[in-house]
């Protein structure tokens, strides 16, 4: 069977009704494997304001000091991974909910001081993904990591998302927002795109905050996986959708002869 990485981003969650879960259910059916990864940023935003907290952010990544940390691993692995575990079994899989510390999953370091406990990931241990697999499991990540000394990391779920669907060998790696894909300077959805124009457009400013650790990590995810889409979850209503793209933006490998983007009306 196929695999796909499957990464929620928190901006979606509350917007992605049982007909999502249910299409996730239906890949199994369809041939693949599928393995959840997921963020939580709002509900992080929520809960850091009720403890007095206020949510920080440098170039789209939340600088993550002690008491941020708590928040972000009781948002993680407590109410967002259960409450989408629950729903993919109301859909009928065998979910299982865990993080990145789990198993040694996500092996992480420090990525700048100057963002506290935000870490790179360095290397994925993918044992326990490979156990609950091979058992039929459908795993839920929360995206967070350790170092050797035990120190927790929170990490970009999209960064996660890539750096497993590498480690697993997944054929598709999806990243789910509540946007329709990535946009142009127009505001247009962009069809397809390619590392170059990537980096064009953020070069130009097209691309933005943070979307753009979403399209990096699409460009590490293409190591491995032979396309990359950037999803509505709102808009997925069936297995082709979500493994083709239809209505978000399909990333690819540079071809000879590159140059044209493709381009869909202004929404």
């Amino acid at each position: 069977m196929k695999r796909v990485v499957i990464k929620i981003g928190g901006s979606v969650l509350e917007k992605l009704d049982a007909a999502f879960f249910l299409t996730c259910a239906s890949l199994i059916e369809k041939g693949w494997y599928p393995m959840i990864v997921h963020g939580g940023g709002p509900v992080i935003n929520q809960m850091q304001k009720r403890f007095g907290q206020s949510p920080n952010f440098e170039e789209g990544l939340r600088v993550t000091d002690d008491a941020c940390m708590e928040v972000v691993e009781m948002v993680l692995c407590g109410r967002v991974n259960k409450m989408l575990v629950s729903q993919l079994q109301q859909a009928g899989t065998k979910a299982v909910g865990i993080s990145g510390v789990d198993g040694s999953l996500l092996q992480a370091s420090q990525k700048d001081p100057r963002l506290g406990w935000v870490g790179n990931v360095e290397r994925v241990e993918p044992h326990l993904l490979e156990t609950l697999l091979s058992e039929d499991w459908l795993p839920v990540i929360a995206s967070l990591g350790a170092d050797a000394n035990g120190q927790h990391f929170n990490i970009n779920a999209d960064s996660a998302a890539a750096a497993i669907a590498g480690a697993m060998k997944a054929e598709r790696l999806i990243l789910v927002t509540d946007m329709p894909g990535v946009l142009d300077g127009q505001g247009g959805r962009v069809s397809e795109l390619t590392p170059t124009r990537i980096a064009k457009m953020i070069e130009d400013g097209e691309i933005h905050g943070g979307m753009i650790p979403k399209v990096m990590a699409a460009l590490s995810g293409l190591a491995s996986a032979q396309e990359v889409f950037i999803v509505d979850g709102s808009n997925t209503r069936s297995v082709d959708e979500m493994i083709t793209g239809a209505h978000g933006t399909r990333i690819r490998k540079e071809e000879t002869g590159d140059g044209a983007i493709s381009y869909l009306s202004k929404k």
